[in-house]
């Protein structure tokens, strides 16, 4: 007669994960089906029979039942396994390692990709089953780079969101996943976003701002990562979410926000009245002419693309960028970046090459105090590219550092967007990255990028890789392997 009144057991609906992890703490996260008192344990041994901590932390209606606890003290350079309990249910177990100590020479072995829409079209996902993390999983990783893109909240195929509970919906769904929760289960991450976590292409001094802070407040339940506070207020619609992470001694990790505080895009300057955005309004005029374009783009294009005021990170944390960079002892410094740095000169509009002051102030400033090993890893684009950056290809022609562009993991690659929207030929388009100097673009591939770092070599490998784990060739010459060594 009381079994109206019992309570379904509790249920942990959507997995756990792991991320922000430093040579002493670590970011824990889980989400369960109703308001709850959670415990999550912490231990070195799988079975738990010895814990090392354990944190309550409640999970409410206010975060979306979502819970997220740093936990610490941890030992640097270990493997933790992890579990959360609540009325007597547990979770999966899931485990992470913490980063070595700084002054620790060690290598790594992380992968990294991005652009990942798990929306549904007729009952399943519209594109894939994030096979690409499956096979990013089977890489046994140290970490894994979750790098923009982490959901669509203006995917195709629904209506775009406009309400916090529509963004928690888009995490929800990409959640459902298997791939992704055996991801985030097997290993920690370093996330950061870009801008389908609130609208496409979106800059962070024009956005609508409850937008904004309708998919930051989302991106940040889902996600297991720390936020600090940055004084960027004149720029910013919100603090950026910059990180910096030392993976023992010989290894930087920066993450910088490359959303919150950008200025507007200059494409309105660059499209004539009644026309389409001029398509490389950078291209050296030769090219131009070659390629069937007015010598020169719209009057008030190419001063609006330099003009020094605009940005993308905002004064602050550019400042902080750049003196993460200066100091590194690292030898290897991995800026995670969210758009490609390189020159690829077609529809530059939203990419660092439409923020052309910056882009240089940054590039020079790595040049002109030798900071050598400075390694862009990128998504963005739906596409797999390998390529030096210069501070200006043809004019200035040194090269900088190096940049390799992976994804997507699920979403329209480059090369069905060229066919199907922007109508332009992908042998076209590929001719012209062979002009610009891109070593490997393969544009038609769900991706992941494998990095591995041997300290005792001093090398650094980068391999972009498909959604099966095979190594990815070039369209543009398929004798080359999309690998890349850098150093000793």
């Amino acid at each position: 007669m009381f079994s109206g009144l019992l309570l379904s057991a509790l249920v942990f609906t959507h997995g756990i994960a792991s991320g922000d992890a430093r040579p002493g703490s670590a970011v824990l996260w889980t989400r369960v089906d109703r308001a709850a008192e959670l415990t999550v344990e912490v231990s070195t041994d799988p079975s738990f029979q010895r814990i090392t901590l354990s944190r309550n932390v409640p999970a409410s209606a206010e975060s979306d039942f979502t819970a997220k606890v740093v936990v610490e003290p941890l030992e640097p350079g270990r493997t933790y396994f992890y579990r959360w309990r609540g009325e007597a249910v547990s979770s999966d177990v899931g485990t992470f390692q913490t980063a070595p100590r700084p002054d620790v020479s060690t290598g790594v072995r992380f992968a990294f990709s991005g652009d990942s829409d798990g929306s549904l079209s007729g009952g399943a996902p519209a594109y894939n089953h994030f096979e690409a993390l499956d096979a990013a999983r089977r890489e046994n990783l140290d970490f894994f780079v979750y790098l923009g893109d982490t959901i669509y909240a203006d995917s195709a195929f629904r209506a775009p969101a406009s309400t916090l509970e529509q963004f928690r919906d888009a995490y929800k769904v990409n959640r459902d996943l298997p791939a992704l929760r055996d991801l985030l289960r097997s290993t920690s991450i370093y996330a950061i976003w870009d801008d389908h976590e609130v609208q496409n292409d979106y800059q962070g001094q024009t956005v609508d701002l409850a937008l904004y802070a309708a998919g930051r407040r989302a991106f940040l339940e889902y996600m297991p990562l720390q936020e600090f506070s940055f004084p960027d207020r004149k720029y910013c619609a919100g603090d950026p979410l910059f990180r910096l992470f030392h993976w023992g001694k010989d290894i930087d990790i920066l993450i910088p926000d490359e959303r919150s505080c950008r200025s507007a895009s200059a494409l309105a300057a660059c499209t004539p009245p009644g026309g389409t955005p001029d398509p490389a309004p950078t291209l050296p005029s030769v090219f131009r002419l070659a390629a069937g374009l007015p010598l020169s783009p719209p009057p008030g294009c190419l001063e609006a693309l330099a003009d020094p005021s605009r940005t993308m990170l905002g004064g602050f944390q550019r400042l902080v960028l750049k003196s993460a960079l200066l100091y590194s002892k690292a030898k290897f410094k991995f800026v995670i970046n969210e758009v490609a740095i390189q020159e690829i000169y077609a529809l530059p509009y939203d990419r660092w090459e439409g923020y052309q002051a910056e882009r240089r102030e940054i590039l020079s400033f790595i040049r002109d105090n030798n900071i050598g090993n400075v390694i862009f890893l990128t998504a963005d684009a739906h596409a797999n590219l390998i390529n030096k950056v210069y501070v200006d290809r043809f004019r200035d022609p040194t090269p900088v550092a190096d940049e390799f562009v992976t994804g997507p993991i699920a979403t329209r690659t480059l090369q069905r967007d060229l066919q199907e929207t922007i109508e332009i030929p992908p042998g076209a388009f590929s001719e012209a990255l062979e002009l610009v100097g891109v070593s490997c673009a393969n544009l038609d591939a769900y991706s992941y990028g494998l990095v591995e770092v041997d300290a005792q070599a001093g090398t650094a490998t980068i391999t972009l890789k498909d959604d099966q784990g095979n190594v990815l060739r070039s369209q543009i010459n398929p004798g080359v392997a999309c690998v890349k060594t850098i150093g000793p």
